[in-house]
């Protein structure tokens, strides 16, 4: 059975990678920014969470040492990491789901019109 191009254009840009939708259907440039974009936000999402984790282990691994890690004291732990606060993170996730879904649909529709212009002609 043959997919159409609607639905691979969709399950390549929605689970694949965003951008790779694109690519199928000939917008390389578009595919590759839509890439680059998507892997920066989630480098610096990971970098960051990476980051929060490797600064609070000491505490942490002391309040697991003397069986006294409460999810209150996690939490403050986290918050002292030398980042003041979540907005770099929450920015990069919101960019990344919206290169996620805004590529998905995308290419969904760029399928569509391929598969009307077959139908056409």
């Amino acid at each position: 059975m043959m997919m159409r191009p609607a639905t691979k254009g969709a399950i390549l840009s929605g689970l694949c990678y965003p951008g790779t939708g694109q690519m199928l259907f000939g917008r390389i440039y578009l595919g590759l920014g839509i890439i680059a974009v998507t892997t920066i936000a989630l480098v610096v999402l990971i970098y960051r969470i990476a980051m929060r984790l490797y600064r609070s282990m000491d505490p942490l691994l002391d309040l697991l040492a003397t069986k006294s890690l409460t999810f209150q004291k996690f939490t403050l732990s986290l918050s002292q990491t030398g980042y003041a606060d979540w907005d770099l993170e929450k920015i990069s996730l919101v960019v990344f789901l919206f290169c996620w879904l805004a590529s998905a649909v995308h290419a969904y529709y760029l399928g569509k019109l391929s598969d009307q212009s077959e139908n056409q002609s």
